[in-house]
């Protein structure tokens, strides 16, 4: 598992359920989060360094952004949507709570994604 390390200053609240997370390093991409259910989320900006470098299968993982939402303290496990530019023309992985990066089997729809795991990291493999 992962450490997790909190980059304060990188997400900005647009509504109660949709925030922009911004990018810390020059390899990452901003990405907008929509959470489909109404409520109170807090959202925060985690970094890339401590996550897997590699899939099972040897491919080298560039990691586009990490993000923790949570309510009431807790990381959620509901529907919400991620969008970033460029999503939809590389191979999404995604390393949720299980600390496992895998290739994403959803659909990719102008550059979106859904996701259930309030603790993703998202990026892409050639």
């Amino acid at each position: 598992m992962q450490k997790k390390i909190v980059i304060a200053g990188k997400v900005d609240r647009l509504t109660n359920q949709k925030f922009k997370i911004k990018k810390d390093k020059a390899s990452e991409i901003d990405a907008e989060v929509d959470i489909a259910e109404g409520g109170d989320y807090e959202v925060e900006k985690l970094s890339v360094a401590e996550l897997p470098t590699h899939m099972k299968d040897g491919t080298a993982i560039r990691w586009f952004t990490n993000f923790a939402i949570k309510k009431n303290g807790q990381y959620i496990r509901q529907r919400y949507s991620v969008t970033m530019a460029g999503l939809s023309s590389v191979n999404v992985v995604v390393c949720d709570s299980s600390g496992e990066p895998y290739y994403y089997e959803g659909s990719v729809k102008d550059d979106t994604i859904e996701l259930t795991d309030g603790d993703p990291a998202i990026g892409g493999a050639p």
